[in-house]
């Protein structure tokens, strides 16, 4: 792990693309598929018109892996009849470049799912993708060494979240295998808390994008302090990363934050399996059954359109809640200050101090949920196990925003 991709700058200005293409490569269980993409163009990244070299992380990708976890398998297809059903899953024209990376069902043998792989400098070019991911910030070097990801076209509706997880957490290992240094991907609302969950967060802000309407763009690193923060399914998965290869990295996430607080995310707390995740899991989480049955049917459920203001600015804290569909953001002062999706809570600092609201909360998706709780749905329940429980879990919270706070404070 670790191993640095080349990047070589000549002084010659030259804007052609040359791609080498290959035929009748034959694959066997212990072969490797080597194809070099060679790339030069202007640097729109720094601003500076130089000529580059690039290396192709997709092209040093081994496509003899797979990763198995549960009934589902992903691997890099080879065969042709794959192939066309990816291609026709993610309405793809035929295109024997394209790398796809998909889903199986191994207890039916179908696909479920796909998407396809870009080196991430591929987008150099696209002044509407430049800007989104904030990529004169991330550097030449930096994006040299990510592959952007499509995304995730589904067969079935069912299980989409352990489908996402097999199916990102392989494209995501088998990048840092070559040294690669992480992954993009342009999100749309819908699919946000999906991608959060697994450790995915914004490298650039929401945006209206040409092709796929609000999206927000995002980035995965090999974080290990955040990805155990939020209990990341994907942290198991990879055992023998040395982490400390890409503490650079991480470090200029956390400065990027920093000076763009709308990039912050809620730190939702996740179950060690994904049958076991609802929405409410970061505040019921160790209740008994009695206890959850009681504290969510004294529960207040609330939907709005995008552009609702669910909580004003200097009301009194006599509730808090969290986030059961779509997305949110806080905005203090007219500035976004963090972005909350499915499992978030918010409001509870001045529900527990009982003061004044210190910020607006404001629904960005189209159709957002979210549940309200108040002090009565504490005070009802009968066990005061319970009731300790429900303070413990908004303690830890708060605990997991001071760990992300300092971290971005360096």
């Amino acid at each position: 792990m670790g191993i640095s991709n080349e990047t070589r700058i000549f002084s010659s200005k030259i804007k052609k693309v040359k791609k080498e293409t290959f035929s009748n490569i034959r694959h066997s269980s212990f072969s490797f598929l080597y194809l070099n993409f060679i790339f030069h163009r202007k640097n729109t990244v720094d601003d500076q018109a130089y000529p580059i070299e690039r290396s192709s992380l997709i092209q040093k990708l081994s496509l003899q892996w797979d990763l198995r976890t549960g009934p589902y398998r992903a691997f890099f297809p080879q065969e042709e009849a794959e192939r066309k059903f990816c291609q026709d899953i993610l309405d793809k024209a035929p295109d024997d470049t394209i790398l796809f990376a998909a889903c199986q069902d191994t207890r039916t043998g179908e696909i479920v799912a796909s998407l396809y792989l870009e080196d991430a400098f591929e987008m150099v070019d696209n002044s509407e993708k430049a800007t989104a991911f904030n990529l004169q910030k991330l550097g030449e070097e930096r994006l040299s060494k990510m592959v952007i990801l499509s995304q995730i076209s589904f067969v079935k509706g069912e299980e989409k979240t352990m489908i996402s997880q097999v199916l990102m957490s392989h494209c995501f290992i088998e990048v840092l295998k070559i040294g690669g240094q992480g992954v993009l991907l342009d999100s749309d609302v819908g699919h946000f808390s999906i991608y959060k969950r697994l450790g995915m967060r914004p490298i650039g802000a929401l945006y209206k994008s040409s092709e796929n309407g609000h999206s927000i763009p995002m980035v995965f690193l090999p974080d290990e302090d955040y990805l155990a923060l939020i209990n990341s399914p994907v942290l198991n998965l990879l055992r023998g990363i040395t982490f400390s290869h890409y503490k650079s990295i991480c470090q200029w996430y956390y400065q990027l934050v920093r000076k763009n607080t709308e990039l912050q995310v809620g730190s939702a707390y996740y179950p060690e399996t994904t049958e076991e995740y609802e929405g409410h899991y970061t505040i019921t989480e160790g209740l008994t059954d009695k206890g959850r049955a009681s504290f969510l049917k004294n529960a207040m459920v609330v939907k709005c359109r995008q552009g609702e203001v669910l909580i004003t600015e200097n009301d009194r804290g006599k509730a808090f809640g969290f986030i059961q569909r779509g997305i949110v953001k806080v905005v203090i002062a007219n500035k976004t200050v963090v972005l909350l999706s499915e499992g978030d809570i918010f409001g509870e600092i001045a529900f527990i101090l009982n003061s004044k609201r210190s910020a607006e909360v404001i629904a960005i998706s189209p159709r957002t949920e979210v549940v309200l709780f108040s002090a009565d749905a504490i005070n009802q329940l009968e066990n005061e196990a319970d009731k300790a429980v429900i303070w413990r879990n908004l303690s830890r919270v708060l605990a997991q925003r001071v760990v992300l706070t300092n971290k971005m404070l360096g």
